[in-house]
């Protein structure tokens, strides 16, 4: 093995986060990873398990930051750290400021039973842990107990990506960061019968 598992996976998550799945040819591959088709199909299979691979990665990363802010005190000023660090970058990591699974989703139809199923698992995955952070923040009286709960983290989940979209375009990082401050204004407003 030329690298640790954990080092193919980076450089193909970034591949995939860049040019999308159909996008990134097996060439794109064999030259991020540094290995030769053989070698890539003996550890992977295909590249659809490569992206199985990526996106379940993606998934258990984003699982792991959006849990301490479930596990904050306070946790709606975690959130608003975590959308800060995810949304505002360097110019060189523009790309990741576009979430991968909503890039996937507009290739689902490109993609195998398995990279499918691995994109819709995380995206119900990320909405467990937005409606955590719902639940925590109605705890602690950070929103009120009138808030519903479902409804709000399927609220809280569209802001985040439509953050993503909106940072992705976006060069004033003032901007973004208003956008951030105004979605975590209107959760704690109340909701529509």
């Amino acid at each position: 093995m030329k690298y640790a598992e954990s080092e193919v996976i980076e450089k193909a998550t970034t591949l995939f986060w860049q040019k999308g799945f159909q996008a990134a040819g097996m060439r794109d591959i064999q030259q991020a990873l540094d290995m030769r088709p053989g070698s890539i199909y003996a550890r992977f299979k295909s590249k659809e398990g490569l992206f199985q691979l990526v996106v379940e990665k993606y998934v258990t990363n984003s699982q792991e930051k959006l849990s301490i802010v479930i596990n904050a005190d306070c946790p709606l000023d975690a959130l608003r750290a975590f959308f800060v660090s995810e949304l505002i970058n360097p110019e060189e990591m523009r790309f990741q400021r576009q979430c991968l699974l909503i890039k996937s989703i507009t290739e689902l139809e490109m993609l195998g039973e398995n990279g499918k199923q691995s994109v819709l698992d995380g995206m119900s995955t990320l909405k467990a842990c937005f409606k955590s952070i719902v639940e925590k923040a109605v705890q602690t009286n950070s929103l009120p107990t009138s808030t519903p709960v479902d409804k709000a983290a399927d609220w809280l989940q569209n802001q985040f990506v439509g953050l993503r979209t909106f940072a992705l375009m976006q060069s004033d990082d003032h901007a973004i960061e208003t956008m951030i401050d105004k979605v975590l204004i209107d959760l704690k407003t109340s909701w529509p019968e």
